[in-house]
């Protein structure tokens, strides 16, 4: 259950209305770990399918690296799919996502200061 609580804790609602294509989404925290930003930016919808640029930055003093998911339906349990190593103070690439659907739902856990998957922070 605690999991579950912590899934449903990280994960943020985004919708394509408001972006706009040309210029990125002000900076938001993850609602567990107040280090790591995100950043969100609507590029265009092709056909049925909307294009995203995600960006992530560490305010850590430390490498960290942690489990992401990005997904345009909120669904009961998600499970985070790709890890991110990413150096102090610096700024991931640029991830380009597709979605069906005019929101964005971004997940981050599983956050370590090393840049292998062990020895979990808690929850800020």
């Amino acid at each position: 259950m605690k999991k579950l609580l912590l899934f449903l804790g990280l994960t943020f609602s985004l919708a394509a209305a408001a972006q706009n294509g040309s210029t990125w989404e002000d900076w938001q925290q993850t609602s567990c770990y107040g280090n790591i930003q995100f950043r969100t930016r609507f590029i265009e919808q092709r056909g049925e399918q909307f294009v995203w640029k995600v960006q992530f930055k560490n305010n850590y003093t430390d490498l960290i690296s942690f489990n992401y998911h990005i997904a345009d339906k909120l669904e009961e349990y998600n499970a985070t799919t790709h890890r991110k190593a990413l150096p102090a103070k610096q700024l991931s690439e640029e991830i380009e996502v597709f979605t069906t659907e005019e929101d964005l739902y971004l997940i981050v856990d599983k956050v370590s200061l090393s840049p292998y998957p062990k020895d979990y922070l808690p929850c800020d």
